[in-house]
């Protein structure tokens, strides 16, 4: 099962063993987080990031 939400220019896509996080820019959307896991009460652990 995969869940998406979008916020504005933020997304997050939420699939079996991953969590992607997304960001819109002039030229589309882009990936800015993957690997990420949640943590309780605290922001993802995200294995790559970037801009």
């Amino acid at each position: 099962m995969r869940e998406v939400e979008a916020y504005g220019r933020q997304a997050v896509v939420r699939m079996p063993g991953d969590t992607v996080f997304l960001s819109q820019f002039p030229a589309g959307w882009r990936v800015v987080a993957a690997g990420c896991a949640p943590r309780p009460e605290r922001p993802y652990d995200c294995l790559i990031k970037g801009a």
